[in-house]
């Protein structure tokens, strides 16, 4: 891992050490990455100052001048924040820098339900691989980087039918119910869904690009999760269980993924209605 992204020299040892402890804490190894990935990005960004000298306020007009979309900035923000809280617990700085770069407020997402128009037009363009990427998203509500880590082992069976483990953010674990033909098809690659060309599995962007290149524009692999979401919701009414198959830690991140069917609108308003 270290081998892939080349930090800066200054920053090369602290980076590593940061990069140690985040594995020795067992998280996932494209956390991992992803973590490193924007350090050594910041690093680059923040030099000639190293780690040691960096300042509170070359942090602040560093990120001022990136075009970062809110998301990718607060992610950059949690990143170096825990980087410089690292640095100052093993003594390599008495205080940390990154404490009053201002917080990020995120906007919530509004639920963008992919429509199953766009959905039945995709398969009939698809390859047999990437009908299964859409289907493990808009069927089960995997993450891009789950489906591409999919692999015949993680399918389960039990009295009713076949499930799939699914290793989400920070390695929650989550049970997902598969239709018998997806279960099929999955244990039937008897290794990895979608093998990586030097071992392993694929990317997750590989998945983001196949996906999104099938769909019309402005409409990509996530939209399937809402499209999952929105149809598990009016099925169940029950947001606990829609949290708990998309992996979500809070019914709160799952309303954003709920988009409110037009029928139970017109019911609402019908039922308050005076006559």
């Amino acid at each position: 891992m270290r081998n892939k992204i080349s930090a800066p020299v200054p920053w090369r040892e602290s980076i590593n050490g940061w990069t140690d402890t985040l594995r020795a804490a067992g998280l996932s190894a494209q956390t991992i990455k992803s973590r490193r990935y924007k350090m050594v990005h910041l690093a680059t960004l923040l030099m000639p100052d190293g780690p040691e000298d960096v300042t509170t306020e070359r942090i602040v007009h560093v990120f001022a001048e990136q075009q970062w979309k809110p998301e990718t900035l607060k992610a950059y923000r949690n990143t170096i924040a825990s980087f410089f809280r690292w640095l100052r617990k093993s003594g390599r700085r008495n205080d940390d820098p990154s404490l009053d770069v201002p917080r990020v407020k995120k906007p919530h997402a509004h639920p963008r339900p992919c429509p199953d128009k766009y959905i039945r037009a995709a398969m009939e363009m698809a390859t047999p691989p990437e009908r299964l990427m859409i289907r493990l998203g808009a069927e089960c509500g995997l993450r891009r980087g789950e489906i591409a880590a999919v692999h015949s082992d993680d399918v389960v069976a039990d009295s009713i039918g076949h499930s799939l483990i699914v290793r989400g953010k920070g390695d929650k674990q989550r049970v997902v119910p598969l239709p018998d033909d997806l279960a099929t098809a999955v244990m039937d690659a008897r290794g990895y869904l979608f093998p990586g060309r030097f071992g392993g599995h694929v990317e997750e962007s590989y998945i983001g690009d196949h996906v999104s290149h099938l769909l019309p524009a402005g409409w990509a692999a996530h939209t399937l999760r809402h499209r999952f979401a929105t149809v598990a919701y009016s099925t169940t009414h029950d947001l606990f269980v829609v949290a708990e198959l998309l992996g979500h830690e809070s019914v709160e991140t799952t309303e954003h993924y709920v988009a409110m069917p037009d029928g139970r609108l017109r019911e609402a308003t019908a039922a308050v209605r005076l006559t």
